[in-house]
């Protein structure tokens, strides 16, 4: 009898699934690691063509921006030696590495007008009288009050 117990354990244990609830992991961390490293790579891709792009549209007289923020005006393009020349100020020019020249300035023209209506009511305010007053114009400041002799 208690072989006939143990042969029915045995089969028991023999028909349940051991280890096999694990199977599908295997295959998603594979599909998971692809999709971390192919991702970054796409996108890394797409930000240097759009660079690629605007260098190739730059030509003498654009303004732009370096990546370390040096703001010019292009004068001279050598594609082949990857150099740029850029004036930063009227008679200062500076030779820099194509690929550090990544923006193109452009100027919007609804901020261009703003800054345009700004000056002049400020201008309007100074000839008028009713601009900011400066606090060494103060009266109130220079007059030492009523004197107790």
């Amino acid at each position: 009898m208690s072989s006939l117990l143990l042969t029915q354990s045995l089969s028991a244990q023999a028909a349940q699934p051991t280890g096999g609830g694990t199977s599908w992991l295997l295959p998603f961390m594979l599909v998971a690691l692809v999709l971390l490293v192919w991702l970054p790579m796409r996108r890394q891709k797409k930000a240097m063509a759009q660079v690629k792009e605007k260098q190739a549209a730059m030509a003498p007289g654009t303004e732009v921006m370096t990546n370390y923020g040096l703001y010019g005006t292009v004068r001279s393009i050598d594609r082949d030696a990857n150099k740029v020349v850029l004036e930063i100020a009227p008679g200062t020019a500076v030779t820099v590495h194509l690929q550090t020249v990544t923006t193109v300035v452009e100027e919007a023209a609804p901020a261009a007008g703003t800054a345009a209506a700004a000056e002049s009511e400020v201008r309007d305010a100074d000839a008028t009288g009713s601009g900011p007053v400066d606090p060494l114009d103060d009266d109130s400041r220079r007059d030492p009050g009523p004197r107790n002799d």
